[in-house]
């Protein structure tokens, strides 16, 4: 109890910005992170990134000055702020590639790294902890879960009045709720998509290295779903995956892509198509990137308004077992859950290809480098093991950035830049579950799944994986845009959650190896791959 006071206690400091203001600055930093349960290694790292930052705005300043220290909490999330008076220094702009790695936004949507920025003359490093669960999420869905079957059961075995009484209160409750969710799904995805485009840092980043790697990080999420979708598609429904096969699915489907172009910036959020709405985030980050400088003040506002979206998702998010409660009760209302055999075939299947495809891309990288498969499987374990066990891509952070560069060879310059966007961007296990568990549900509510709706649901899929944000209930925000994308009820929420409690560690553990694999690949493409440390058992 006292622990917690103390972690939400404001806390005001200046304090002299030199050699000994820096150690204290990093001890108070220390002491913060600590107290909001964060763990050690990333306590670690951001104790590092945070050293080297201040020391290189002491630097640079023209003369003495502090340096102010604060914490607290705001609606109930901590926050730690550090800020020094003077000139504009941003450490993207001065820092090394490492520097730039441990400071960049786009792991700090993560809540791993602190967002830089400029304000009222103060050079400002802000971090936003998450915040510590008393029971984990895991076991918060598990409870959810089973109150929902065991409360629906019981309704069911009570004379009729009681569930016409229980469906007119669940029922409403799930359409409000399905409200929020969908009101906060369409902003959230595009400023994820135009922020994460932006946080790439700037057009010449986008060098050599940058189109490689992003290009291919691309087409192996698409191809991965693609194969998928091919090899799985006929287990569900076939009568109905064959029927537009001929001129008039060729038809449909030029026209579907052409229909990814909105006529303009407003039905595509009214209707909620996501393929539209990712595809203007996409346009305005690039533009935005092109601009630089001369669209400082747009990104400003729009690096403030996601950080207001995602908050409000964030709160949600605290919900999310009593909305899964919510959503199962309702489908056990409506007398709809007689067979849930094709969803778990559904899970079933996601995780067969989630175990499977790591193990062939493995391999690919293997036979076309002439390494040893078993050899770089076993370098690639520890990794995919904390990622299997934790289904969080944040804790395997410092094996995989130990794997790639020291026992895979591939080079710092690639890792620092490609290891971070990767782990938020690079996603085909999310995209092989989220399409895969698709399709159960689609043949659960007998919805016909043509080949225009294959290619649909692979894009959806594809696009949601590179979009999701990374904050808790991301992965809520992505179904609930995927089914209405796709046709599916709305009801079917709840079971999309349900089975992405189990699907999550696996769909982690495959994007990861993916990513060591293709990066390996990519490095030797650019030769940047040390074969010397790869070869070395």
């Amino acid at each position: 109890m006292k622990k917690e006071k103390r972690a939400h206690a404001k806390l005001h400091r200046e304090i002299p910005l030199d050699g000994v203001g820096i150690d204290t600055v990093s001890e108070l930093l220390v002491t913060a992170l600590e107290q909001a349960e964060m763990d050690r290694k990333d306590i670690i790292r951001l104790r590092l990134a945070v050293e080297e930052i201040l020391g290189l705005w002491e630097a640079k300043q023209e003369k003495k000055t502090v340096c102010i220290f604060r914490c607290g909490s705001r609606l109930g999330r901590r926050y730690i702020e550090i800020a020094v008076p003077g000139r504009r220094i941003d450490p993207s702009e001065e820092s090394d590639p490492t520097g730039r790695m441990l400071c960049t936004n786009l792991m700090a949507q993560a809540g791993l790294s602190p967002v830089y920025s400029y304000q009222d003359g103060m050079n400002r490093l802000s971090f936003y902890p998450a915040k510590p669960h008393r029971i984990s999420p895991l076991l918060q869905l598990l409870i959810a879960i089973l109150g929902a079957v065991a409360l629906g059961m019981t309704v069911k075995t009570m004379p009729p009045a009681a569930g016409e009484f229980a469906a007119g209160v669940v029922s409403p409750l799930f359409t409000a709720m399905m409200g929020v969710l969908q009101t906060l799904a369409s902003p959230m995805i595009f400023l994820s998509v135009c922020w994460g485009i932006l946080n790439i840092g700037d057009i010449h980043t986008l060098g050599r290295i940058g189109r490689v790697v992003l290009l291919r990080f691309l087409g192996v999420v698409f191809l991965l779903t693609g194969v998928t979708a091919a090899a799985l598609v006929w287990v569900f429904r076939p009568e109905n995956a064959a029927t537009a096969m001929g001129e008039n699915a060729a038809s449909q489907i030029y026209g579907m892509i052409l229909g990814i172009i909105p006529s303009n910036i407003i039905t595509p959020f009214l209707e909620g198509n996501s393929l539209q709405i990712i595809f203007m985030a996409v346009c305005v980050g690039l533009v935005l990137l092109v601009l630089e400088e001369k669209t400082s003040a747009l990104r400003t506002l729009l690096s403030q308004i996601n950080m207001v979206v995602q908050f409000m998702m964030e709160v949600s998010s605290r919900y999310i077992a009593f909305f899964v409660f919510v959503s199962l009760l309702s489908l056990f209302l409506s007398e709809t859950e007689s067979s849930l055999t094709d969803v778990f075939k559904g899970i079933a299947l996601a995780i067969v290809v989630c175990v499977i495809c790591p193990l062939g891309y493995v391999l690919w990288a293997s036979v076309r480098l002439k390494a040893s498969f078993p050899m770089v499987l076993r370098k690639m374990l520890p990794t995919y093991l904390i990622a299997l066990s934790t289904a969080s891509s944040a804790a395997a952070l410092s094996s995989n950035l130990e794997t790639c560069e020291r026992k895979l060879g591939i080079s710092g310059q690639i890792v620092h830049f490609a290891v971070p966007l990767g782990q938020v961007i690079f996603k085909p296990g999310g995209a092989i579950g989220f399409f895969v568990l698709a399709l159960g549900l689609a043949e659960f509510y007998g919805i016909a799944m043509p080949l225009p709706w294959v290619v649909t649901g692979v894009l959806t899929a594809g696009l949601l994986a590179i979009a999701a944000p990374p904050v808790p209930g991301g992965s809520l925000t992505c179904y609930s845009v995927l089914l209405a994308q796709l046709g599916i009820p709305s009801e079917a929420i709840g079971l999309a959650i349900a089975g992405n409690v189990i699907l999550d560690f696996f769909m982690t553990s495959c994007g990861l190896s993916c990513l060591q694999a293709e990066l390996m690949l990519s490095a030797s493409k650019l030769g940047m791959l040390d074969r010397q440390k790869l070869e070395k058992e």
